[in-house]
């Protein structure tokens, strides 16, 4: 569990905003939209881990999946968590790759992520990503390797928070389950 004091500095930010209008409730996309997702990033992966890189068609369509199913009604992403979450992930990820951390179609393939979860479920989904990173650094560390693709981690991280959000009731998630707490 988190120590008292950071879950309480936490719980406040997660009130604030939500207090702002932003939604916590578990990320809950419809199956078909899920396994859209899911599927494109499994290909990231495969192609990642076989060339270490990410084809610039895989974050357009993730992007391209969240457009349409926010405009037919498919998930409950509004276009304003589309648009919020395709820019933070944009920027954590543009970040991320400026500071050496990863590559630029992780990047990209981390924005396309973010529309589409929208926010604030991205936050969700991108806690559990590095939680998966570390795993994997921890293990390409003890195999002597000095860098690792970072499309499993990505996969790993949305398909756990996906199974987390889909197993429990619909007012918790990630953000419940690791504080034990109610927003």
């Amino acid at each position: 569990m988190v120590p008292q004091a950071i879950a309480d500095i936490l719980t406040e930010v997660v009130r604030f905003l939500y207090v702002r209008g932003c939604s916590f409730v578990a990320m809950t996309p419809s199956p078909t939209v899920a396994i859209a997702a899911g599927g494109v990033l499994l290909l990231a992966t495969g192609i990642d881990l076989k060339s270490r890189t990410i084809p610039d068609a895989l974050p357009l369509l993730l992007t391209g999946l969240a457009l349409v199913a926010t405009w037919r009604g498919w998930h409950a992403v509004t276009w304003a968590q589309l648009g919020i979450g395709l820019g933070v992930s944009f920027a954590i990820g543009a970040a991320l790759f400026y500071a050496g951390a990863m590559g630029g179609g992780d990047a990209k393939l981390c924005a396309g992520l973010g529309a589409v979860c929208g926010w604030p479920h991205i936050l969700e989904v991108l806690f559990a990503t590095a939680l998966a990173g570390g795993v994997l650094a921890l293990w390409a560390r003890r195999r002597g390797q000095e860098s690792l693709p970072f499309a499993p981690a990505f996969a790993s991280g949305y398909l756990a928070t996906l199974g987390i959000a889909w197993s429990m009731p619909p007012t918790t998630g990630l953000w419940h389950l690791i504080t034990g707490r109610p927003v």
